[in-house]
């Protein structure tokens, strides 16, 4: 895994930190001839890290700072199997042949899945912060039987030198949902 701190970073332009990114990309079980598309790309964390390890990955957002950002990160790290694409992903998606997904980002959660779902995608990861949406999602899977779902919850500390010793500080929890045929 990269580390953070190697990224371009873009003030206002999230990133998917390095052991999220680890974690996710351990979900998406990628292998050498997968296509993947990144949904709500940000800073392009994950989008070097799959392009990194598969055929293609097609990144998407619609800020053009997220853009710019992630476009900065395919450079430096010199990945050639990628394609970005401004736009929304609802607007994109079906236009797009691939076979795995993460989704990072995106307010329109229930179109994204719609079309992931109708092309049969073959996984499906998703990061959250927010329990409304993860929870959002997991009744969007109630009914789809042929999905097998799965909800981690990671909390990351890190280690931070006090007068008298160590403490943990925790950054904010993560679920990680996995859906796979």
């Amino acid at each position: 895994m990269i580390r953070d701190e190697d990224f371009f970073r873009m003030e206002g332009v999230p990133i998917t930190k390095e052991e999220i990114r680890a974690i996710s990309i351990g979900k998406l079980q990628l292998e050498p001839d997968d296509v993947v598309v990144d949904i709500g790309c940000g800073s392009g964390g994950m989008t070097v890290e799959i392009g990194r390890k598969c055929k293609f990955v097609y990144a998407i957002d619609y800020s053009e700072d997220a853009i710019l950002t992630t476009k900065r990160n395919l450079e430096l790290f010199d990945i050639k199997n990628c394609k970005v694409i401004k736009g929304k992903g609802e607007e994109v998606l079906e236009s797009l042949d691939f076979n795995k997904a993460f989704v990072g980002g995106t307010k329109n959660i229930y179109k994204i899945l719609d079309i992931l779902t109708e092309k049969n995608t073959e996984v499906i990861v998703i990061n959250t912060i927010v329990l409304e949406n993860t929870a959002r999602i997991l009744n969007y899977f109630e009914d789809i039987d042929r999905y097998n779902i799965e909800v981690v919850n990671v909390v990351v500390s890190y280690g931070k030198k006090i007068k008298n010793g160590h403490m943990m500080l925790s950054r904010n929890p993560i679920n990680i949902i996995t859906c796979r045929l």
